[in-house]
């Protein structure tokens, strides 16, 4: 399944918003768009509008003193427009609709949100469409009245992610619902579940390895190295996770070191813990075929991307997915030029808040790789200067008195010669744009200026 378009009405800071997904230009490559704008232009809404149609809910026992599963969109709805809904527009032609029903949210307390599906023409798909049962913490996939395979999924995940150590491992297979809580953005990712699921792994290729099973115990490791490879090729360390007896627990080892994962830069922890988790639900998911795991079809949701990552796995991190990922459909949101310009062949929106504190789509164009990022951020993010606020102050000193000699006071000139002076000892490259000023200067006033 992939969303072709979203139409959304009298949600968040939207009154009515209409957008179209194009699909990627280059087979081998997931799809991938990237929402941009200022704090509170809604880019978050749509992530979670989105992931809400397809089953994302929360329990948060202080809405109404309930303690049910709340849909995630669930404070984002206008609550006095009875007009409010969310509507995906799915391949195929089907349309997941999904709006507040206000009869059901005063008669009733099991739920407070009615999915509504059109199945469009092609009801003989296997897969014919995903939506949540509100009761429970579970993705409920329909293919021909069969609920216990499936041929697609969709996962969410927040910026604000880690990973903890855990000491308290089984020497056994464990259950684990690998949709629960998948659409829950900041509750997606758990610890204890990721490194018992490593453990279990590591465990059975030891018992294979003990046995001589060579292809079974590479089996049991190849969703590890998977983990290890992307991790990799992000952060440019070499990763490997271990299973030691004594202590008995799973340890990284970072260029050689093995570590506590408590320990682990914010950074490290933030893209393992998508990583891992990430390839341990689409690992346990029980598929309609037999693909290898990096080739499944899934819908990705990630919101700030770039939070606790340096610049450096700022550009490096969404290329990686999009290559290691080639049939995913991958919604990101960010403030960073570096993960707008670091991508080819995506789309980026780029929204704006309105004067009256509602927002609105300003433009969708292709991803900024190749661009520079004083472009980006000039194009993208609205921000027009090259350094610090307080150069940027002294530069607008420094032009303002240049203006004013030029219009015959002369009088200004040494005021403006010790702005330059100031301005040169912050720095090269202000030196240099300063330096160019003086020699044009000099040239205009026919006369040799130094500082």
């Amino acid at each position: 399944m992939r969303i072709d378009k979203l139409h959304l009405e009298n949600i968040g800071v939207f009154d009515n918003l209409e957008i179209e997904f194009p699909r990627c230009e280059h087979p081998g490559k997931a799809d991938i768009h990237i929402f941009t704008g200022p704090n509170g232009s809604g880019k978050s809404t749509l992530l979670y509008a989105l992931a809400a149609a397809l089953g994302g809910h929360v329990s948060p026992k202080s809405i109404l003193g309930l303690g049910q599963p709340i849909s995630l969109i669930f404070p984002r709805f206008r609550q006095l427009n009875h007009q409010a809904f969310v509507e995906i527009l799915c391949e195929g032609g089907q349309i997941i609709h999904y709006h507040r029903d206000w009869h059901d949210y005063q008669a009733r307390e099991t739920s407070y949100f009615e999915p509504r599906l059109s199945l469009g023409p092609k009801q003989g798909e296997k897969l014919i469409y995903a939506y949540a049962n509100t009761n429970s913490d579970t993705i409920n996939h329909a293919k021909n009245g069969n609920k216990s395979d499936y041929a697609v999924a969709a996962f969410a995940y927040s910026g604000n992610r880690s990973l903890n150590s855990w000491d308290k491992l089984k020497v056994a297979d464990f259950e684990d619902n690998p949709w629960q809580g998948a659409l829950a953005f900041l509750d997606t990712t758990d610890s204890k579940k990721i490194i018992q699921f490593i453990s279990n792994r590591k465990t059975k290729q030891a018992l294979e390895l003990v046995k001589h099973n060579l292809e079974k115990a590479a089996e049991y490791n190849l969703v590890i190295q998977a983990m290890e490879k992307i991790v990799q090729e992000t952060v440019g360390w070499s990763i490997e996770f271990i299973l030691e007896s004594e202590p008995f627990g799973v340890f990284l080892k970072v260029n050689q070191r093995v570590l506590e994962f408590d320990v682990l830069p914010d950074g490290l922890k933030s893209i393992l813990s998508l990583v891992a988790d990430l390839l341990r639900r689409l690992d346990r998911i029980n598929w309609t075929t037999a693909k290898p795991v990096l080739e499944r079809d899934f819908i990705l949701f990630l919101d700030e991307i770039d939070i606790h990552l340096h610049p450096a796995w700022q550009r490096k991190i969404l290329p990686v997915i999009q290559k290691t990922f080639p049939n995913a459909q991958i919604f990101v949101s960010t403030h960073s030029p570096f993960v707008v310009g670091s991508v080819s062949d995506a789309w980026v929106y780029k929204f704006q808040l309105l004067n009256n504190g509602n927002a609105t789509l300003e433009k969708v164009e292709k991803s900024k790789a190749g661009s520079s990022y004083a472009l980006i951020l000039d194009d993208i993010f609205g921000v027009a200067e090259t350094f610090d606020e307080d150069t940027e102050r002294a530069f607008r000193e420094f032009y303002e008195c240049r203006e004013e000699i030029l219009q015959g006071h002369r009088d200004q000139l040494p005021t403006w010669l010790e702005q330059a002076r100031s301005l040169m000892a912050r720095g090269i490259e202000v030196a240099e744009l300063v330096g160019m000023e003086l020699r044009q200067m000099s040239r205009l006033l026919k006369q040799e200026l130094n500082v």
